[in-house]
């Protein structure tokens, strides 16, 4: 399910960049955004996907915020889990991970992260979050999250 839906990210922003070389077109910003600061590093898609799916395993609607960063260097993924339905408000029923796509840098999990949805409809969603992720040995804080998605 993570490659493929690898690839299909992949090939939105590779079509999204052979657009952008048309010279009559505007330079539009992107309808979606996510982003977070982990330690000092700061992270942020640049192909970024959202999308409420059922989950087999808790039994509840779970929003997915998923992304690449600009360098296909690391994959972003935020999934909140919800009690009854999406709606506003704060849930640690959460996981997320940065996994380096190439192997070549440390991947990380998340741990006591915390989301605040601002905003949420069947099309629409947004908030902030911020928490703790490790590698198993080291941990470092996450701080300063948003995300503004279309939802797919």
């Amino acid at each position: 399910m993570r490659m493929k839906l690898f690839f299909i990210t992949l090939a939105l922003a590779l079509g999204a960049g052979w657009s952008a070389c048309d010279s009559k077109k505007e330079d539009v910003k992107p309808s979606s955004s996510f982003t977070f600061k982990l330690d000092k590093d700061v992270y942020q898609s640049n192909a970024t996907e959202a999308y409420v799916t059922d989950t087999i395993y808790k039994g509840v609607k779970t929003l997915v915020v998923d992304g690449v960063t600009n360098n296909f260097g690391y994959h972003m993924e935020l999934m909140i889990s919800f009690p009854d339905s999406p709606r506003v408000g704060t849930f640690t029923d959460t996981e997320m991970s940065l996994m380096s796509i190439q192997q070549k840098g440390t991947g990380y999990v998340g741990k006591n992260i915390k989301v605040n949805i601002t905003s949420i409809n069947s099309k629409h969603a947004e908030g902030t979050f911020s928490g703790v992720l490790t590698n198993g040995d080291i941990e470092k804080p996450l701080t300063d999250g948003t995300f503004k998605v279309e939802i797919y």
